[in-house]
Order: structure tokens, then C-alpha cells, then sequence
């Protein structure tokens, strides 16, 4: 899906999440250490997931008050988030089961907003505001979740 050039910075970090939640997946489906797995999940946290929703959070608030359509999808985008975050306490405890309803959230939400919530951004913004909401994203960095230590998906 082609996506605008200010929304590159949250894309890219979506293409890291998708490829956490498929190398999840094969560790599940190998029965791989879910300590591992959990550790791998707090790592990915820690050096984008987080950043990533405090960024769009804040970012794409400016817009749901002025336009219902993305106001209705921010908050759904929130109680995602929500959702995710409560995760991990679930993960606290690692089991396969924590860790699959982990990344089977993280593909629903990435799913959503590169399915309905972008291209909503991108049909309503003018061209002004989708250049100020690419400086307000412009910090975002992109990681490669395959550079974990432990290949435990292997």
C-alpha cells in the first residue's frame, strides 16, 4: 500500500511491529523459551513501541477535535493502545498465551491503521497539516527487531 511521505516515520516502525509479530508467531509455533520471547517483547517496547503511541497520541490528537471521522478513529487507536499496554502486565506472568494475545493485538492495530486510520489522514489533511504532522513525527526513529539477541525464532 502506498503510503504519503509524512506518514513514513509510523509506517516504517508498523513494518518492524508486523515482523515482531511473525517471528512471535514462529516462536510460539516452536514452543521457543517464553522468557525469551518476553524479554524480546520488553525490548521492542522499550526502543519503539512506546515511543511510537506517546507519538501518535500526541500527534494525531490535534486533528479528532477538528474532524469527527478522526476523532472517531483516534479513539479507537487509544483504546488499542490500551488494550496493548495491559498486555504487558498480562506478560509479567510470560505464557504462550500472554504472548499470542500480545502480538495478535499488535497485528489488529497495525492492521487498522495502516488499513483505515492512515488512509483517512490522508484523504481528509490538507497539505499543510500532513507537513506539520510529518515535522511532529520527524523524530521517529526505525529499528530491526530481527537484531535480537536470541534467535529464538530459528
Amino acid at each position: 500500500m502506498k503510503r504519503s511521505e509524512q506518514l513514513y516515520p509510523l509506517s516504517w516502525q508498523h513494518h518492524n511491529g508486523l515482523m515482531a509479530v511473525l517471528l512471535l508467531k514462529k516462536g510460539v509455533h516452536k514452543k521457543a523459551d517464553v522468557k525469551v520471547m518476553t524479554r524480546f517483547i520488553q525490548q521492542i517496547r522499550k526502543e519503539e513501541l512506546d515511543e511510537h503511541f506517546e507519538a501518535e497520541e500526541k500527534s494525531l490528537i490535534l486533528f479528532s477535535d477538528k474532524y469527527h471521522q478522526l476523532g472517531t478513529l483516534y479513539k479507537k487507536m487509544i483504546a488499542e493502545h490500551t488494550s496493548i499496554r495491559q498486555c504487558y502486565r498480562e506478560l509479567e506472568n510470560p505464557s504462550y498465551a500472554a504472548i499470542e494475545k500480545f502480538y495478535q493485538l499488535l497485528n489488529q492495530h497495525i492492521r487498522f491503521e495502516e488499513r483505515e486510520y492512515f488512509p483517512a489522514i490522508e484523504a481528509t489533511l490538507s497539505a499543510k497539516e500532513l507537513t506539520a504532522l510529518s515535522k511532529d513525527l520527524s523524530h521517529l526513529h526505525h529499528q530491526s527487531c530481527s537484531n535480537f539477541p536470541i534467535k529464538f525464532w530459528e
